[in-house]
């Protein structure tokens, strides 16, 4: 029930502007993109199933769900889109349950006659949301719901009880290099994909150093401070380390983590964190985790999840077996460069945290590359390592050495696998090397996060 219907409504109105004066004030004046994700979410516009956007705080959700408010103000009625965060507890204060009421106030005093376009930001601070989105889509022919949220495990668990089959599920992530040079005024995309990563030794040299000289500043800054958009706005180290730890994993911590499973010991979860961030890239085990943290190994499962869920951290399993995956060490990385050098207050690319640095990145968009795909992400450390094995069509080997000179020693490893396999080729992400050399295609790192990105 709305205990200030006067209130109420003004709130509703400083969230939707667009209802008098017809455009999306946010998206004035600011260095924006497109992302990726808007063309699949233009495809799915004309279907009834809701669309549930999940991904990183920060990653660009609210101004994707502007954006295509944005596009449908070109052709719909102003006052049939409603837009609401609920993260803004503002509204608790005049309702006791803030999605019905702002639902029933919406049909019955704002939209028109016509299809109706609503979308709900940070859904799952809501209590009981999906009940109320599944009774009004049930119930209404003519609503079309756009649904927002910063951990996956919080909206699958309700969206797969209660939704099921009423909508589908995309992810946002951080930007890939091609969209971070995007962002900076530099539109530059290279022939070759991922998936003919063999072709690419044959790039023309003068091509590839004009290419390298055109991103090399932006290559070492997106190493810095990570993929998140509001980066080209800022533009002041201080101020973007400082906002990305209270905004990114302070505030997964301590409000949506702590809250949605009801931690009783915040403070251990973020020492977790803080332990994988010092160890990235590194493989781990549930164990050593858990002697460093003095937290119990079941506690340790469990928060590692959530961490994955809030897309703070990605978890990389063994390529074996599932029996074996479940029982062997895991590799571990910071979803997020920045985040990572935020939390350890490593605010610089030295030549002792460079080599982590790389790998992390480059397991990080290869992990994206695979959600995308379909495809798994494995790493293999039996009598050697292989830092990640892609598996799509055909499994395809990938060593990170982020080196000018690598010797043959160094990837002895990777050819066996390669031989033992019977695969085509496989790839070494280097510092600055472009060849082809039996059956390993060398890659300089920055063309191959070039290369990922033509997959978004």
């Amino acid at each position: 029930m709305i205990s200030d219907v006067v209130r109420f409504r003004e709130e509703l109105d400083k969230a939707n502007p667009w209802w008098k004066g017809g455009k999306v004030p946010e998206l004035e004046n600011r260095n924006l993109i497109e992302r990726g994700l808007s063309g699949l979410i233009t495809e799915e516009m004309g279907t009834k199933r809701g669309i549930i956007i999940t991904g990183p705080r920060r990653a660009g959700k609210t101004i994707l769900m502007k954006q295509t408010i944005r596009k449908l103000l070109e052709k719909t009625e102003t006052r049939n889109m409603l837009y609401y965060s609920l993260d803004d507890p503002t509204l608790s204060l005049f309702s006791d349950s803030p999605v019905k009421d702002v639902l029933d106030y919406f049909l019955e005093n704002i939209a028109k006659t016509g299809r109706k376009f609503i979308f709900l930001d940070e859904v799952q601070s809501a209590k009981d949301w999906y009940k109320w989105v599944k009774s009004f889509y049930d119930s209404h022919d003519d609503i079309k719901f756009f649904l927002s949220g910063s951990s996956s495990l919080a909206l699958q668990r309700e969206a797969n009880q209660y939704l099921r089959g009423r909508t589908i599920d995309f992810e946002l992530f951080q930007l890939s290099f091609a969209e971070f040079l995007e962002l900076h005024g530099i539109k530059t995309r290279v022939a070759h994909s991922m998936e003919d990563y063999e072709k690419i030794p044959g790039m023309d040299f003068i091509e590839m150093k004009k290419l390298h000289g055109k991103v090399k500043e932006k290559f070492n800054e997106y190493l810095l401070v990570g993929g998140f958009p509001e980066w080209s706005e800022i533009r002041n180290p201080e101020r973007w380390f400082m906002r990305l730890v209270n905004d990114i994993p302070k505030k997964a911590i301590y409000e949506d983590i702590a809250r949605l499973f009801e931690i009783k010991n915040p403070k251990a979860l973020e020492s977790v964190l803080a332990f994988i961030a010092a160890n990235q890239s590194r493989i781990l085990s549930y164990e050593k985790i858990s002697d460093v943290v003095h937290v119990d190994r079941n506690t340790i499962v469990n928060y590692l999840e959530y961490l994955k869920a809030s897309y703070i951290i990605i978890e990389v399993l063994k390529h074996a077996g599932v029996k074996e995956q479940i029982k062997a060490m895991k590799k571990f990385l910071v979803a997020d460069q920045g985040v990572r050098n935020a939390i350890l207050k490593d605010y610089e690319i030295r030549e002792n945290n460079i080599g982590f640095i790389i790998e992390n990145v480059i397991g990080v968009s290869l992990f994206f590359y695979c959600k995308r795909r379909g495809a798994s992400l494995t790493y293999l450390k039996q009598n050697g390592e292989i830092d990640f094995i892609v598996k799509n069509k055909c499994e395809i080997p990938i060593e990170v050495k982020y080196k000018q000179k690598i010797g043959e020693k160094e990837i002895h490893h990777l050819s066996s696998f390669i031989d033992k396999n019977r695969l085509p080729s496989g790839i070494v992400v280097t510092k600055d090397i472009l060849q082809k050399k039996g059956k390993i295609i060398y890659i300089p790192c920055w063309l191959f996060l070039l290369m990922l990105s033509n997959e978004a």
